[in-house]
């Protein structure tokens, strides 16, 4: 069965992007600013219809931005007009939550954000067909526990033939990986998507030097997408033996620009890894780097045998270090690196409670935050030597407190709102009241209304 590889530019994409781009963030000031000044709906009328749980204000401003946003696409393709109201984007410097690194984080404006969201459908099905299963990170659906699952099958399994696997790690992913690359992907497979590939294009321009933007939405789609590529073209290496053909790599799993390479050998390990240096360096302009040595993976009956071993450093195994966890074949646990950060809170939670009887709102939801790590490795110790269960309680007790204070506060602006805007409303009958009586002259009749393109009249260019 044929399907489309791309989505042609129309209104109803364009509304998509629109309700896909403002989803659970209809209360955010810069958002609301947008809308009052493209869609002309006042920040009262949204926010009564967001808190209300009505979607008629909604609507009637998705289309209205959806109007405006498929002419500024359409000026754009057609005739290359580019937006004038379109911000640079800013770039901040953060901390990375996990790893702690310093990161040039972008902040755009909502004009690129629906660009971008209009790019992305209209390539999603593209997308779609070239992503494997074996990409997670930025995909819904496909985070931290399933990347882990799905590692720990591939070592559970023995009849696979992983026995040797190598982590590496793309330099600088986004900072070298430039819109080029990716526009010409695009237009190696789908050349007749103007639309799609002149918006790419103009993406490119506008983005700093060239290069994909952290924190950019389409930018992460756009990594995941192209990485597609450099793994079939990894698959497809092997060696011939006596007629049959041997891969280089069994697995490839990654997050994000992170791999990890699993082998049946050494050789084949070691050629994997410059083939694929390879490519990223002539296709893409990209460097690779290890991260790891080569690891050996035991057996099933080698880790059991080590872990009934008397010695704590007896029991160590080889094991994959990978999106917050260490998974080997019979067993998983946490990343030395997000343990230590986990403890650190277990204790002080526990600590507060035995004095105060109750947690922080803070460090509750960091305890819940930390409890998937625990609920999802063979941390069974941790449990009892650190009172998780007990933690855990408390920690979804308060944030039911403040989920219900926040239930409460809303109900109540909702009301403030509604008393404003009853106000604003009667405020504006008395003056149009006024302003009708001033204008009504002595013999009773109202002057002529002027037509639109005679002299003092306002045109209204829709």
């Amino acid at each position: 069965m044929h399907t489309k590889r791309y989505r042609k530019l129309s209104l109803k994409l364009c509304e998509e992007a629109v309700e896909e781009c403002f989803k659970s963030k209809w209360k955010r000031r810069d958002i609301l600013v947008f809308i009052e000044k493209y869609a002309g709906i006042g920040r009262t009328e949204i926010l009564i219809d967001d808190l209300s749980g009505s979607r008629r204000v909604k609507e009637e401003a998705i289309h209205s931005i959806g109007l405006m946003l498929y002419g500024v696409v359409e000026d754009l393709v057609e005739y290359g007009i580019e937006p004038d109201d379109m911000e640079p984007p800013t770039i901040r410097q953060r901390p990375d939550g996990m790893t702690g690194k310093t990161r040039d984080i972008a902040l755009l404006s909502i004009l690129h954000q629906l660009i971008g969201h209009v790019e992305k459908l209209m390539i999603e099905p593209l997308i779609n067909a070239r992503l494997l299963p074996t990409q997670h990170a930025s995909i819904p659906g496909r985070g931290q526990t399933l990347l882990k699952d799905q590692a720990h099958r591939y070592l559970l399994k023995e009849t696979v033939g992983v026995r040797y696997i190598q982590k590496t790690d793309v330099v600088h992913a986004y900072a070298t990986l430039k819109y080029q690359v990716c526009v010409d992907i695009l237009k190696k497979e789908i050349l007749k998507a103007k639309a799609a590939i002149v918006l790419l294009e103009y993406l490119g321009r506008i983005a700093p030097d060239g290069h994909l933007i952290i924190g950019g939405y389409i930018d992460a789609w756009l990594f995941n997408f192209t990485m597609s590529y450099a793994i079939r073209d990894l698959y497809a290496q092997g060696t011939t033996r006596r007629g049959k053909k041997i891969p280089y790599v069994i697995r490839v799993v990654t997050f994000m620009d992170d791999f990890a390479l699993m082998s049946g050998s050494v050789k084949g390990l070691k050629r994997a890894t410059k083939r694929l240096d390879k490519y990223f360096r002539k296709e893409m302009g990209i460097e690779l780097k290890t991260t790891s040595g080569i690891s050996k993976i035991l057996t099933i009956e080698e880790e059991k045998r080590r872990r009934s071993l008397p010695g704590k450093a007896q029991r160590g195994v080889p094991m994959l270090d990978m999106a917050g966890y260490r998974i080997s074949r019979t067993h998983i646990t946490i990343r030395r690196r997000v343990f230590r950060r986990a403890r650190r809170q277990l204790i002080r939670g526990y600590r507060d409670l035995k004095k105060t009887g109750t947690l922080r709102r803070d460090r509750a939801q960091k305890i819940i935050s930390y409890n998937s790590y625990v609920q999802q490795t063979d941390a069974h110790g941790l449990k009892e030597k650190y009172h998780v269960e007990e933690l855990i309680k408390m920690a979804e007790q308060v944030q039911g407190f403040y989920q219900r204070l926040n239930q409460q506060k809303r109900k109540e602006w909702l009301h403030v709102l509604q008393e404003r805007r009853g106000r604003e409303a009667a405020e504006g009958d008395a003056g149009t009241s006024a302003g009708r009586e001033d204008l009504r002259p002595s013999c009773g009749q109202y002057p002529a209304v002027q037509t639109g393109g005679s002299a003092g009249s306002d045109d209204v260019p829709f």
